[in-house]
Parts: structure tokens; sequence; C-alpha cells
């Protein structure tokens, strides 16, 4: 549990890094990684997963709630289902918190990992997505 954590906050610690870096040196600007296949590039995401849209005024409050709402779950229950379910909760947190950051700093979340095939992302999405799968496989394995 203890690497999960340190993995969490070094995950956190680098999109932080990663949003900073792409407001300050992205604007305007696209750095091929993988040409016609893979770019870094800011995006300022007003919407929610996978671009949806809805309001900045529900946004917050769901975010804020299902952090919450995952905490609290995690410190009571999560303890007799095993460690999986505890990682995937600790990256959703993690992913989450960062990009709730960006909503209450920016009114937007800063996205910077561009497929063309994909929406615009970033290592948070990639954190909370992961939190989602790994829950998903213990309790289908379960």
């Amino acid at each position: 549990m203890t690497t999960a954590f340190a993995s969490v906050i070094f995950l956190f610690v680098c999109d932080r890094i990663l949003k900073y870096w792409a407001l300050a040196g992205l604007y305007h600007t696209k750095i091929d990684i993988i040409k016609s296949w893979f770019s870094f590039e800011l995006f300022k995401n007003e919407a929610v997963a996978f671009s949806i849209p809805l309001p900045h005024v529900v946004i917050i409050p769901l975010t804020i709630i299902i952090i919450v709402a995952l905490v609290v779950f995690l410190l009571q229950r999560l303890r007799c289902y095993g460690g999986l379910i505890e990682i995937g909760c600790l990256f959703i947190i993690g992913g989450a918190l960062s990009n709730l950051y960006d909503r209450l700093q920016y009114s937007f979340v800063i996205d910077y990992l561009n497929f063309v095939w994909w929406p615009v992302f970033n290592i948070a999405d990639v954190m909370i997505s992961a939190g989602v799968a790994l829950i998903l496989w213990r309790v289908i394995r379960r």
C-alpha cells in the first residue's frame, strides 16, 4: 500500500508539472512526438470526462462529492476487499484532486496528451481510468 501511495503522489506531481509546462510553454504550440499520431498540445477542457459538456456549477460540487465519497468508502469499508480496490481508489482520488485543482484555479482542466484518435487528456485522467479499471477487475474476479 505504501508503494501505491508513493506512486499516486509521484504521478500527481508529474501531472502538475506537465500541466504547468503546458500552460506556460504550449500556448498556441504543438510538439509532435510521433508525427500525425501523438503530440503534446494545450487543451483547455471545460467539459467532463471524454469532453462531455456539463455546466461548471455542476462539475465542481459533483467532483467534490465523488472525492469525499471515495475517501469515506476507502476509510470505512475497503480493507475487507483487498489491496487492488484500495489502490484503485487512491488512483481515482489522486487524479480527481489534480483535475479539481485545475477547475478551481483556472475554471477548466489542463489537458496536454493528444492521440489523434482520442480526446486530449492528461496523467490525472489516466490515473482515474486506471483506478476504475483496477476496481472493476477486482470486483469481476471476486
